[in-house]
């Protein structure tokens, strides 16, 4: 047994081996260790390997997947290692004591899960392969749990950008990719191969009808058919014919702008939280899925997201046929997942019945919505993919139960009337169980004993019971019963007529079972001959879904329809950000909305204004509102007005990124330095503090250094936000460049917030009022502000950041300012609820000494 242990393991690599033992998958060896740790199940041992005890865990078979999710979360794969023969055939094939036969029969990784409780029904999983050719890259993208199917030509620079949109379970790759984490592919990474996989895959003379993929798109798609065969192991696939993405129909957003905006994803790593979590209101696994790949690729095609925002309109301007229309959705279940499953040989009846009930519930829809009046001419693309399914949901209603078990190995799925022999089967069983349940009243009449019962086991079939002390009698050899087994308490009998009317009821079941099981295969294969329509009408019916939802969106918080035009402008009335006005109305407070006016003239807005001010909101709510337009979102303003945006860099908020020896600073540098390469005229740009991470001197040369280059060089749309007050200067000679700043006031020695965007520069930064605002002690709020005088006078003697500050013409003001009040910040930083006695006495004794100074002065 561990020979033929030894010899799968070699073949699995570095999969864990789920080795079929009987009822249980066994793990053996450091597999174990790994497993019962991260399973946090208990390691035991068996037998022994050169000596040593072997490290053993294990699991049910009827629970696996439940431990399955779990390893693959926990960033394992996992090879299973099934009985291919029973231990009969074993037997009988190779003597008394043969070994049973075991093989892989799938390697279950992160990128290629099918089964429903291995997957979040509302996200894709997808598996990415990334191919070369030369110097082309490409990536190949398939969700088998949904068929879709995407190749995607890109340089090296942007494949982590494309993958950032992706978001894959898995990534494989021939060999290292620079800066990507990949896992090894099995072969096929060859542009060749890749062409005659998918003309295998999809019986196809020539690649032209899918768009002659490059080179380079042929070796991805040929590293992810490989990798799919090798670990389905001869499993079907669902795949839909592969869509060429062109890069520039989408907005390029890269991984840090994703995260710093949280499109999909909040800073936790959950969808709570995020752009996604907030505007979400599909009703359906399949929209939300859908919902998340639009804001995951806006698009730059201006007529296709104005066809998507009629279709969103047409929902918005009737709650009515709204409402209908997301009650209708959300009774229909996930067609492409259950035709996976069923593509996979993992699925069964209620897969089939999935398909039944949604494609008659899709055609209901579609007659209903084509009645209505003024249909947008995006709806009237998808209505015709909602019908067209009769005659196979003519038959499935015809042969399937209305709710189908769940163990089908127990058959009762096939309806009655469907099969008349099937139902004369049924009906033999039937009957023989009626005459076994009249055999068990006659012999308890006949031995006089009450308790008597036929029962049926998996071993000893059906067979007579009694309690021990009632077995005397039937012992008896003229009593027409033979004994079959003793156990505590109870005695097993056998008896001929019994024995007869089993072997029918028996019979008649295994042929009623078999029959059943071949109208399944008959069933499943006409479904899946039809697998291309019914996944075309599984995305009409996620895109009506994501319209309906999106227009609910828009009804909840006023939202507007945003205007397109191909000119590079931004103009918002009223915007908010829609994560962070939710957040505070729930806390029973206000959000206040800006305006925000971007155009030729007008490009590049430099934002001054205290911490916690709003100035990060403020940029964060222009970027979402691009992003949600063209994504065919309406939008959280009163009105919108967007110009095409190409790319969307977004560099706000502090990150570091150790593990690849980053800084801060460093991760901060390359970012902009990638925005600088990377951004053009049709761009939009939002930037927040840039060289802060660094002296003051070299962080303000470095960001007035990226403010002239994004105002003469990239000429993009631009919202710069700082505490730089120096970089103020620039309005005078930058022609595109206007001042704003968000408005704060002091009332009282307290900052009070206003988070207004208003013209014109910041008096000041008011960094020292925010810190007492957060609660910094007293004491140490008054030393700053003591601080902060001498370096704004410019008389620190230690020679640090005021040394030298008339010699620089940016800082020539400082020197006008009045000097500091030693006595009067003295009095400023007492606290005299926190004084004790002593420290009260002690404070005076200070007060007086400065006094006395003053006065000598």
């Amino acid at each position: 047994m561990m020979a033929q242990y030894h010899r799968l393991k070699a073949e699995a690599g570095d999969a864990l081996l789920f080795y079929r033992m009987g009822d249980f998958f066994e793990l053996f060896f450091d597999d174990a260790r790994q497993a019962a740790a991260c399973l946090d199940i208990a390691l035991t041992k068996r037998g022994e390997s050169e000596g040593e005890p072997i490290p053993m865990c294990g699991v049910p078979v009827h629970s696996a997947e439940g431990y399955l999710a779990r390893l693959i979360k926990g960033g394992f794969r996992v090879a299973i290692a099934e009985q291919t023969e029973s231990p009969a055939e074993a037997r009988k094939a190779r003597g008394s004591k043969a070994l049973v036969d075991r093989a892989i029969v799938r390697l279950v990784t992160p990128g290629t899960l099918t089964e429903e409780t291995l997957l979040e029904s509302g996200a894709a999983n997808c598996l990415a392969a990334i191919g070369r050719a030369g110097e082309e890259w490409a990536i190949a993208a398939a969700d088998i749990s949904t068929g879709r199917f995407e190749l995607i030509a890109c340089g090296t620079g942007e494949l982590s950008s494309e993958l950032a949109r992706l978001s894959p379970a898995e990534t494989v790759a021939d060999g290292k990719v620079p800066g990507i984490a990949t896992r090894p592919g099995q072969g096929g990474f060859e542009s060749g191969a890749g062409e005659r996989a998918l003309k295998a895959r999809f019986c196809l003379a020539t690649l032209d009808g899918i768009g002659a993929p490059s080179r380079a798109e042929l070796a991805a798609a040929g590293g992810l058919l490989a990798y799919l065969d090798a670990t389905q192991k001869g499993a079907g696939v669902l795949l839909d014919v592969p869509r060429r993405v062109a890069r520039s129909a989408f907005m390029q957003v890269d991984s840090a702008s994703r995260e710093s905006l949280e499109l999909t994803r909040s800073a936790s790593g959950g969808v709570a939280g995020s752009l996604l979590g907030e505007i979400d209101r599909c009703v359906s696994a399949a929209g939300r899925r859908l919902l998340c790949a639009d804001l995951a690729a806006p698009l730059t095609e201006r007529r296709e997201i104005e066809a998507r925002l009629a279709l969103v309109s047409w929902f918005h301007e009737d709650q009515l046929r709204r409402e209908r229309t997301r009650s209708a959705l959300r009774a229909l279940p996930d067609l492409a997942r259950a035709l996976a499953r069923l593509t996979a040989g993992r699925g069964g009846p209620r897969d089939l019945a999935q398909l039944r009930d949604g494609l008659i519930a899709a055609a209901s829809l579609e007659a209903e919505l084509s009645g209505e009046p003024n249909l947008p001419p995006l709806l009237g693309q998808l209505l015709p993919q909602l019908r067209g399914h009769a005659a196979l949901t003519d038959r499935l209603a015809l042969a399937l139960v209305a709710s189908p078990p769940l163990d089908s190995a127990k058959g009762g799925y096939i309806a009655e009337g469907f099969d008349a022999a099937l139902d004369a089967l049924r009906s033999a069983s039937s009957d023989g169980r009626r005459a076994i349940a009249a055999l068990e009243a006659r012999y308890r009449e006949a031995t006089g004993v009450s308790s008597l019962r036929i029962r049926h086991n998996a071993v000893l079939g059906y067979h007579i019971e009694v309690a021990s002390r009632h077995a005397d009698g039937l012992m008896n050899p003229d009593s027409g019963f033979t004994h079959r087994q003793t156990l505590a308490g109870v005695v097993r009998f056998n008896a001929p007529e019994l024995h007869e009317e089993a072997s029918r009821v028996v019979e008649a079941g295994g042929h009623a079972l078999a029959a059943e099981a071949g109208h399944l295969e008959q069933l499943t294969a006409l479904a899946l001959s039809r697998s291309q329509p019914i996944l075309a009408t599984a995305d009409a019916l996620a895109r009506v879904d994501v319209a309906a939802a999106n227009a609910e969106r828009a009804a909840e918080g006023g939202w507007a329809r945003p205007t397109l035009t191909d000119q590079p402008c931004l103009e918002i009335e009223g915007g908010r950000h829609p994560v962070v006005e939710t957040a505070l109305k729930e806390g029973g407070e206000r959000f206040v909305a800006n305006d925000v006016e971007l155009g030729p003239g007008d490009r590049l807005w430099l934002i001054t204004g205290p911490n916690m001010g709003g100035k990060s909101t403020f940029l964060r709510q222009t970027a979402l509102v691009a992003v949600l337009a063209q994504s065919g979102c309406f939008v959280p303003a009163a009105r919108a007005k967007v110009g095409i945006v190409d790319r969307l860099f977004s560099r706000v908020g502090a990150s570091d990124n150790l593990a690849r020896g980053r800084s801060t600073f460093m991760v901060e540098m390359v970012e902009t330095a990638a925005i600088l390469a990377q951004a053009t005229s049709r761009s939009l740009v939002i930037l927040d503090e840039i060289g802060r991470g660094t002296s003051t001197y070299d962080g303000l040369a470095i960001a007035w250094a990226v403010v002239e280059a994004m105002h003469d060089q990239v000429q993009c749309r631009t919202l710069f936000a700082t505490h730089y007050h120096e970089l103020t200067r620039l309005a005078g000679r930058l022609d595109a460049l206007s001042l704003h700043h968000v408005r704060a006031r002091e009332w009282k020695g307290d900052l009070v917030l206003l988070h207004e965007v208003a013209g014109g520069a910041a008096d000041r930064s008011y960094g020292i009022a925010v810190a007492k605002l957060a609660g910094l002690p007293p004491s140490v709020v008054g030393r700053a502000k003591a601080v902060l005088a001498k370096l704004e006078a410019g008389r620190d003697a230690t020679g640090g950041i005021a040394a030298g500050l008339d010699d620089l013409p940016l800082f020539a003001a400082a020197a006008d300012e009045a000097p500091c009040d030693p006595l009067a910040d003295a009095v400023e930083a007492l606290d005299p609820d926190a004084l004790t006695p002593r420290e009260a006495l002690d404070a005076l004794y200070r007060l007086k000494r400065l006094w006395t100074e003053r006065s000598g002065e």
